[in-house]
């Protein structure tokens, strides 16, 4: 594309971040929440074991090598 026809394309708008709880726009004093009720949930969420990272092993004392060894 020339750089005159980049210059004539309409430029896309940025769009806004929203809470990744509620989808209100974000806070700067709370991101990436738009507020501390949001900020709380999610901890709550972590703490709770809702979200979880995934691994490869199971979870503990299931079954796993070591107990089987004791």
């Amino acid at each position: 594309m020339s750089p005159l026809a980049a210059a004539r394309a309409p430029r896309r708008r940025a769009k806004k971040p929203s809470c990744p709880i509620c989808g209100k726009p974000v806070a700067a004093e709370f991101r990436p929440f738009c507020s501390e009720r949001c900020r709380r949930i999610d901890l709550d969420r972590w703490l709770g074991e809702t979200y979880r990272v995934p691994t490869e092993q199971g979870p503990e004392g299931a079954g796993s090598k070591r107990d089987e060894d004791e």
